[in-house]
């Protein structure tokens, strides 16, 4: 696969407190260091690869990666993190490659229809998206659907700015960004299903129920890990993360384990998850999902070998991260991650 470059220079930027910085976002996030030498420091993403090098009295930075819409989420990310020190610098970048054109929608996003939505007696909504699926794949299975307002006539979608970074819309016309798993991809007839969990008085919920069908709707991504891996596993997953537990098992049919779901009721409990003759799946207890990064860390220590999945709240998810880590292990040895927040009032 043929590799994207781009790269820009960062003018007042001192390379040396860059790199401390970017070494110490490294290690909080289990990125391997590629290099770190006189020449600059590069870090290994999911996306791909950055590269800060000195130049003069500033430095540059580079980035590498396999797709143009990861190439798109490098820029985002790199533009985000100075901008939170350095305004105006990160407004005044300008990238290499010439494939940019400011005001356009940004390449890692696309505008799908709303095609169907089957309520499911589990207590998920399936919904099915028409339009172009082909960049995902079992190693990036999960997505961010942004939803309008409401109230607005006609969607305001995000742009590129002249930095190469993507603008969002802001105030009356911001759009509600919920991530969701690629539960099925059909790329031969365009379409993209994926299972939202049923939230009374959520923002996804209510679109998924009074939005007509045929109503243009943007997927961005997808990003945010695969789901083929390799055993034993311990798994853990409460019921924002079934459908990513579906995609787990049928992407590894030779996979072995045990993995532990922890519905909010009973009627979550009941979702289809696909037979598998190596893992073996337990239900637990409807409200028992408190305990889930207790069980883990348990479980863990038990078992140190085994590959550790879990996906759920994020101070749980913070937790659970912190003990694999303690455990002398680093993120190749497990998959943690936070899919929602409990201050959070919608979904």
């Amino acid at each position: 696969m043929p590799e994207h470059i781009a790269h820009t220079d960062l003018p007042g930027i001192a390379f040396a407190p860059l790199r401390q910085f970017t070494l110490a976002e490294a290690q909080a996030h289990d990125l391997t260091v590629a290099q770190d030498d006189a020449r600059g420091l590069a870090v290994q993403t999911y996306y791909g690869r950055i590269t800060f090098m000195p130049l003069g009295e500033g430095c540059r930075a580079e980035i590498i990666s396999e797709r143009a819409d990861f190439l798109q989420t490098l820029k985002d990310s790199i533009v985000g993190q100075i901008g939170e020190v350095f305004p105006e610098v990160a407004q005044g970048l300008r990238w290499s490659d010439a494939e940019v054109e400011e005001g356009s929608l940004p390449v890692n996003a696309k505008v799908m229809t709303l095609q169907s939505v089957e309520h499911m007696p589990c207590g998920f909504y399936r919904v099915t998206l028409a339009g172009d699926v082909s960049r995902f794949s079992n190693g990036a299975i999960h997505f961010r659907l942004a939803l309008p307002p409401a109230d607005l006539a006609v969607p305001v979608w995000p742009r590129l700015g002249p930095n190469g970074a993507t603008v969002w819309p802001k105030g009356d016309e911001a759009l509600h960004l919920p991530v969701y798993t690629a539960r099925y991809v059909d790329p031969q007839a365009g379409k993209l299903v994926f299972d939202l969990l049923q939230h009374d008085g959520g923002r996804a919920s209510e679109w998924a129920t009074t939005t007509q069908m045929g109503s243009d709707v943007l997927v961005v991504g997808p990003g945010g890990g695969g789901c083929e891996l390799a055993g034993p596993i311990l798994g853990f997953s409460d019921d924002t993360a079934f459908p990513a537990i579906a995609r787990v098992l049928e992407a590894n049919p030779a996979l072995t384990g045990h993995i532990r779901m922890y519905p909010r009721n009973e009627a979550a409990g009941s979702y289809p998850m696909p037979e598998h003759a190596g893992v073996k799946i337990e239900i637990c207890p409807p409200q028992s999902g408190a305990q889930m990064a207790q069980d883990a860390c348990a479980a863990l220590a038990k078992s140190p070998e085994a590959y550790l999945w879990f996906a759920g709240e994020r101070a749980q998810a913070d937790h659970v991260r912190s003990a694999n880590k303690a455990a002398g292990r680093t993120g190749k040895d497990a998959y943690v991650s936070a899919y929602w927040r409990r201050e959070m009032a919608q979904a």
